[in-house]
């Protein structure tokens, strides 16, 4: 259970995306979840996590997210298929996966999405798949967690078909113009590790970062991947707990505190969770 603190000097952040369930997290998993709750520092502050959501990327990861879930309050869970997913049993684990959307430990429909980058599942299956990941979501009345690399040029025209729809696009690293188009269809935009990264390729979503209303913003590690700087290189995986070093970046890029950005990605990650 991750335990609130009210310790003046300690910064609360919430992770609305980590993949817990994930090998890396085999031989300490227990004792790092224990720890989430616990104020601890991180680049010289003392953070702590208030909460984590846990995103499904198969059926059997969608199961680990539930039962992290259950762990606990400040743990959520989100079933869904990956579209990098193995999809040869696709049709018996998605019979699966619309049977766990409908418990209540369950607060989202995820990760899905798009991915021409690695594009090991052809496009067009992953577009079924997607499809039928946005009707689940409306079906149940539960947000959805959208993962697009290298394809917003089908992503877009795909959520423009769809009324009633609301979500995060998750580890954002599009454009201001693309972000404009989600956010007026209700979405929100979460920034992960990519942001603290200095590397030029970066420049465009560095400036996207300052153009996002308040209200729309979330954090996320995507643990055990994007380790942020200055840590990448020097750590084996990312964790929950370094959704601060994203938090403080985007504190500077805004000009702002961290300890705002924090607060704002809180509470709207609570408002998130609460989608009904």
């Amino acid at each position: 259970m991750i335990k609130k603190m009210t310790t003046n000097n300690v910064i609360t952040i919430f992770d609305t995306h980590a993949h817990l369930d994930s090998n890396e997290f085999n031989v300490d998993r227990n004792l790092m979840l224990s720890h989430l709750g616990q104020p601890h520092e991180i680049d010289g502050q003392l953070i702590q996590v208030s909460g984590v959501i846990v995103p499904g990327t198969d059926l059997q990861s969608s199961r680990s997210s539930i039962e992290i879930s259950l762990l606990g309050s400040g743990f959520y869970s989100a079933v869904g298929i990956h579209p990098n997913s193995d999809m040869r049993f696709i049709d018996k684990d998605w019979h699966e996966i619309k049977k766990l959307a409908e418990r209540k430990e369950v607060i989202a429909i995820g990760e899905t999405g798009l991915d021409r980058y690695k594009n090991i599942t052809p496009i067009e299956k992953q577009i079924e798949i997607f499809c039928r990941h946005i009707e689940l979501s409306i079906h149940v009345s539960k947000p959805i967690l959208i993962h697009c690399r290298d394809a917003w040029d089908d992503v877009l025209p795909i959520l423009h078909r769809y009324r009633n729809l609301t979500g995060v696009i998750h580890s954002f690293n599009g454009t201001s113009e693309q972000a404009e188009e989600v956010i007026e269809r209700g979405f929100y935009i979460s920034f992960a590790g990519q942001v603290t990264y200095r590397n030029e390729k970066f420049k465009t979503l560095h400036e996207t970062a300052k153009t996002i209303p308040e209200e729309c913003l979330l954090i996320e590690t995507d643990s055990p991947y994007l380790i942020p700087h200055p840590f990448r290189g020097q750590l084996k995986r990312n964790e929950p707990s370094y959704a601060f070093m994203v938090a403080k970046r985007l504190a500077e890029l805004r000009q702002s505190s961290v300890e705002h950005i924090a607060k704002i990605t809180t509470q709207n990650a609570i408002k998130f969770i609460n989608v009904k």
